[in-house]
């Protein structure tokens, strides 16, 4: 990692950490935090959550309103664990994976069946020997090759 990616790293975990819940906050009984503060910190929340162990820094202001704050609050932390999206990438990614599946059985079967063909063409007790060799072969590459 280069030095100047490392420098931006570095000041844009200050700006993030600069910006987090203090002891008390700007917010107090007289004006509390609402929506926008909520969602801002539920964003930075696992920062904060790391930084509350090394100092006096919360993760949630104790002066919000109410309803409005926490709904921030859940929507910011949501920005981080993708918003429930994952489940849905996931079975994407199978549903491909059984395509990948299904073609790779049906070559494979046609392969089979020509091999097939071809072995009871040429007289030999090793042809089944050498037929599972090769299918064993064949469906290792389609496999390495569906996989890449």
């Amino acid at each position: 990692m280069g030095i100047a990616l490392r420098l931006i790293l570095l000041l844009t975990f200050f700006a993030i950490v600069g910006c987090a819940a203090g002891p008390e906050g700007p917010y107090n009984g007289d004006n509390p935090a609402g929506f926008f503060p909520g969602l801002w910190h539920g964003f930075i929340a696992w920062i904060t959550l790391i930084l509350s162990f090394f100092t006096s820094i919360k993760m949630y202001s104790i002066n919000n309103t109410g309803a409005m704050y926490d709904l921030g609050f859940l929507i910011g932390i949501a920005c981080w664990l993708g918003g429930g999206t994952g489940s849905w990438c996931r079975k994407r990614k199978s549903r491909r994976e059984q395509e990948w599946d299904q073609v790779a059985e049906k070559v494979e079967a046609k392969v089979k069946r020509e091999m097939r063909k071809w072995a009871e063409a040429q007289e030999s007790d090793d042809w089944p020997e050498v037929e599972k060799k090769l299918e064993d072969k064949v469906r290792n590459k389609l496999k390495e090759w569906a996989d890449s």
